[in-house]
């Protein structure tokens, strides 16, 4: 494979790895908003029913003060949000042009975490490097070449005065003379070649390195994402029901509901931490083999 072809490879999958990261970010980001509009309905709902409480003498202005607070607390980090997601978008539309009003699939995110490790391809880094490698080595080798001497031959037929032809060889040879530059060419020919050579091994080393950990990280969230869909996702929905029937009813007072609401907002989001580093995991290691 041609030096060109090796780095146009390359440049394929910086440019799928990036992309497709910024199209995650940006799920990820509208699956953060929609949680935050969650939680903030929540609280809103949290603090009219304090205010309605302190209203008729069943508790404290604390309670309906920190209830507010804490509500407001909630819009807060929801502006926030829609503003990163606003930012998310903008990244987006840098690779692929306007959007126009297009939203991304939340889904992205789930299915990507769990596509298969993929298999096959060369990784393209290793493939520019490696023909860079070979172009220093030939053009060390030409170098070299011109060095050797050079014979040169030729024959003649002539004649002075058109009645006594006559013929003859000639036969020269070329040799560099010291003080021409050629072994300072060749000298830094070979250096290249050289250097070249130590920098593909230490790229070869640091890339198998690289794919380990990926691989490890791979296998980690994996077993994350497992536990949350198993566990953790159905416990953040029992968490955030129970505090807000206990509430109501009276059965909890106004910490015992942050806290309850709190823990399963965490759940969700280390839930949407895992599948979005998990996919984005994926796409580096597509990228790693050039896919």
């Amino acid at each position: 494979m041609r030096l060109a072809e090796s780095e146009k490879l390359g440049t394929a999958a910086y440019v799928k790895e990036s992309a497709g990261g910024a199209y995650l970010q940006w799920a990820m980001g509208l699956e953060q908003v929609r949680m935050l509009q969650q939680l903030d309905s929540a609280y809103s709902s949290m603090a009219a029913f304090a205010t309605k409480r302190f209203e008729l003498g069943e508790t404290g202005r604390l309670e309906k003060t920190s209830a507010q607070s804490r509500a407001e607390q909630v819009k807060v980090r929801l502006r926030q949000a829609q503003a990163d997601l606003l930012a998310y978008q903008a990244e987006v539309e840098r690779w692929t042009g306007a959007l126009n009003g297009a939203a991304p699939i939340t889904d992205e995110l789930l299915s990507t975490a769990r596509a298969p490790d993929p298999g096959g391809g060369s990784d393209p880094l290793l493939l520019s490097m490696e023909q860079r490698a070979l172009v220093a080595e030939a053009e060390w080798k030409l170098q070299r070449s011109q060095w050797a001497p050079s014979l040169q031959g030729g024959g003649f037929y002539q004649t002075f005065d058109g009645n006594a032809p006559f013929s003859g060889y000639i036969i020269g040879a070329s040799i560099p003379l010291p003080g021409s530059g050629q072994g300072g060419r060749t000298n830094a020919a070979r250096l290249r070649s050289e250097i070249a050579a130590q920098e593909l091994e230490a790229a070869r080393r640091q890339r198998t390195s690289e794919r380990a950990s990926t691989q490890a990280q791979l296998s980690q969230l994996r077993e994350s994402l497992t536990y949350y869909e198993s566990t953790g996702a159905a416990l953040a929905e029992t968490l955030r029901d129970d505090a807000l029937r206990a509430y109501r009813a009276g059965e909890a007072d106004y910490f015992q509901f942050t806290q309850g609401i709190e823990q399963a907002f965490q759940l969700n989001a280390e839930h949407l931490r895992v599948r979005y580093e998990l996919a984005l995991t994926v796409l580096h290691l597509r990228a790693l083999q050039g896919l």
